[in-house]
């Protein structure tokens, strides 16, 4: 477990005084701990005899397999059945051979990983410790017994190796890695009871095997079966997160689509535009009015985002009027006047083909409604008309008032204004042009500085 923490957090730097990547005091209680395990691993070899060898070498098969194949699972957590049988061994063997099954059941694995030594000696020494103090229990309580006695002394056995286990790694992960306690994941009730199940697993093994060597192999059946769902639970938690992946790289390809779209548009609405030198930056000019009125409405954000995209593309839909119309010298007639009103439904048909534009349509197929209902191109009145395209109506007129056509010369700033004011309620929305007046008085504001400009 320390080896997970390793490669889930950075090393700190060497420092020279030190004979790796530990500090001073991670190095002392690294000694603490490896010494008395290798000490203990000497004496056992020492003390070896008539040892019960062939359940040895079945423990230390299961032990070693299972220890290979562990893998990780998220948040930088390894799952092994391994300690299973590492507390199987504590249950079964005497102390000398428990030993020398928890430094055996590291070795492939070792060789595998390719751990750094101070982290393997240290899993190795731990798994020793937690060990020994699993066998002790067992044995202070009564294992092996019978009926009630055993079982307790198993589950306690069971428990002590997985208390050991995470007492010891605590503090190495404290001085070595300066992690807290709930940093370090092994106060995580979800870590902790799976361990203990798979510590627990070991006790009917263990009891059955004095009875029956294939009744202990069944009993095993149950762990496989736990190994085996979270290998499945991984690959749907490893699926999910490709998923995710895929989908946030599919968002943001549509995202960019999404804005390269919108600026072809807008490049599109400023052609139309400069098609006559007298219209050239209307629509931005209009996009700015209208964000001002709204901001004056209190709308919130996203609202006032929609105005001002709305406004941006008000007069797209002009791309659909000839040019024989639109650039036409002197006023236009009938005739004129009616090719010339299709461009609102025009501009929303071209911006409807786009489905995520949809909340700016309305504000461009109705900015030319009037409260009175004499507007087009459907006659709605007063509140009938959506709020965006009133706010857009009224920045339009004043934008085209104060401007320059080839058929009229362009009003003054205030002159715009007493002829919106004339028409308040019914060419142009009350509130919308209440909030003109409020644009124009504040000084911050791109109307207030026209104002500004015009007394000047």
């Amino acid at each position: 477990m320390i080896a997970t923490a390793a490669r889930r957090l950075p090393l700190p730097r060497r420092r020279p005084s030190t004979p790796g990547p530990l500090t001073p005091a991670a190095w002392l209680y690294w000694s603490t701990i490896v010494l008395p395990a290798a000490a203990g691993l000497l004496l056992g070899l020492a003390r070896l005899h008539n040892e019960p060898w062939s359940r040895f070498a079945v423990l230390l098969a299961l032990a070693s397999v299972s220890q290979l194949l562990s893998f990780h699972l998220h948040r930088s957590r390894v799952f092994h059945t391994g300690i299973a049988f590492t507390v199987a061994a504590a249950l079964l063997l005497p102390p000398e051979l428990i030993i020398l099954i928890c430094v055996l059941q590291h070795v492939p694995e070792w060789m595998r990983q390719r751990y750094p030594w101070y982290i393997q000696t240290f899993n190795i020494a731990n798994y020793v410790a937690a060990g020994v103090g699993a066998w002790a229990m067992a044995q202070a309580v009564g294992f092996p017994g019978s009926g009630e006695r055993e079982a307790l002394a198993g589950a306690l056995a069971a428990l002590t190796f997985v208390v050991i286990n995470r007492v010891l790694l605590l503090p190495m992960l404290s001085l070595g890695r300066g992690l807290g306690p709930r940093e370090t994941g092994l106060l995580d009730f979800e870590d902790i009871s799976l361990e203990l199940v798979l510590s627990l697993m070991a006790v009917p093994f263990a009891a059955i095997w004095a009875h029956s060597v294939s009744l202990a192999a069944l009993s095993l059946v149950p762990l496989f079966v736990v190994h085996i769902t979270q290998r499945a639970v991984l690959r749907l938690e490893e699926a999910g997160d490709t998923i995710r992946r895929q989908n946030e790289s599919l968002e943001e390809a549509h995202l960019e689509l999404i804005r390269s779209t919108t600026a072809a548009l807008e490049a599109l609405s400023a052609t139309v535009d400069l098609k006559d030198k007298y219209t050239a930056g209307h629509s931005r000019r209009v996009a700015q009015y209208a964000r001002e009125i709204a901001a004056q409405l209190n709308l919130e954000d996203a609202l006032i985002e929609v105005v001002g995209q709305a406004a941006l593309l008000h007069d797209i839909g002009k791309i659909a009027v000839p040019d024989a119309v639109l650039l036409k010298e002197g006023e236009l007639t009938q005739a004129d006047e009616t090719v010339m009103r299709t461009h609102p439904e025009e501009g929303a048909r071209i911006i409807e083909r786009y489905g995520y534009l949809g909340e700016i349509v309305p504000g461009i197929r109705f900015h030319h409604e009037r409260p009175d209902g004499r507007g087009y191109p459907t006659g709605l009145m007063g509140e009938e008309i959506p709020l965006v395209a009133r706010i857009i109506h009224v920045a339009d007129s004043v934008d085209a008032m104060t401007t320059a056509r080839v058929y009229r010369d362009a009003l003054s700033f205030d002159a715009a204004m007493a002829e919106i004011r004339r028409h308040r309620g019914s060419d142009f929305c009350e509130s919308c042009v209440d909030a003109l007046e409020r644009a124009v008085a504040t000084r911050d504001g791109l109307l207030g500085r026209l104002r500004g400009v015009a007394a000047a």
